[in-house]
């Protein structure tokens, strides 16, 4: 395997599991020092061991992502460590999912899945990327940010506002040399799916059954795109979504079915 990331320091949000693990654990076998962040320490402290364990160099930084000042902090941190930030994965995000007149977290998920990127991407670029005129940002998005979920408004407004925050910084930022893009991912075998499959049993064997690749992807299929989009291989490409989803979007009818 290659070292595209030798000398390079990535941060990964939600990187105690799933496409974020994958990505963190990609990232460092190629040379990279990891950052990883995650709600849950445990799981954050986890993929930390397996870094190291491999001979990789990581970190384990805590913070609330809808916290300005803690994401700030968190990244200074990084910088104290590392000294500086060359790649940024806003993978974090929360489910949620009620009929649009039921539905109460509207504003928690919003301050976590949109709200956290534009913090991390926004400390960043300011504390490492803008004074060193370089920078990847890879923002993960989801299918619901290119079609909608019934009974998930808050999910699919986010996911689609990650999309539009990709676009928006990929143009502010250019002249600073920091490429933006995003991957929308199609489902993945992660805990959030898991849970999704348990509590929605018959939405989410429609779901898969309309995949026609054939299978649910493997966190390492998601990780393979955002590794190439933060590598010199996509030097030319900003502010784009790429959909890493089994052929999924291809279909003119989408895949949400009404409720």
């Amino acid at each position: 395997m290659g070292m595209r990331f030798e000398g390079k320091v990535a941060v990964v949000t939600g990187a105690g599991s799933g496409i974020g693990a994958a990505t963190a654990l990609g990232f460092a076998a190629e040379g990279a020092a990891v950052a990883v962040n995650d709600i849950d320490s445990d799981t954050a402290d986890k993929t930390v061991a397996e870094i190291l364990a491999a001979g990789g160099k990581a970190m384990s930084i805590a913070c609330d992502i809808s916290n300005t000042a803690e994401v700030e902090a968190a990244a200074a941190e990084v910088v104290s460590k590392f000294g500086q930030i060359d790649i940024l994965v806003n993978n974090a995000g929360m489910p949620s999912a009620a009929p649009a007149e039921e539905y109460t977290q509207f504003e928690r998920v919003m301050a976590v899945n949109l709200g956290g990127a534009f913090h991390w991407a926004k400390a960043a670029a300011v504390q490492s990327m803008i004074g060193n005129r370089s920078g990847s940002i890879i923002n993960i998005s989801s299918l619901a940010g290119l079609a909608a979920i019934a009974s998930d408004v808050g999910y699919t407004s986010t996911k689609h506002g990650l999309i539009g925050l990709t676009k928006a910084l990929a143009l502010d930022w250019a002249p600073y040399g920091i490429r933006v893009n995003c991957v929308a991912p199609g489902l993945t075998n992660s805990l959030m799916v898991a849970e999704a499959i348990e509590q929605f049993p018959e939405f989410m064997k429609t779901r898969i059954g309309r995949i026609p690749i054939g299978r649910v992807a493997e966190p390492l299929d998601q990780a393979k795109a955002i590794m190439f989009l933060a590598s010199d291989d996509a030097a030319y490409i900003t502010g784009v979504t790429i959909p890493v989803d089994g052929g999924q979007m291809a279909m003119n009818s989408g895949y949400s079915p009404t409720r």
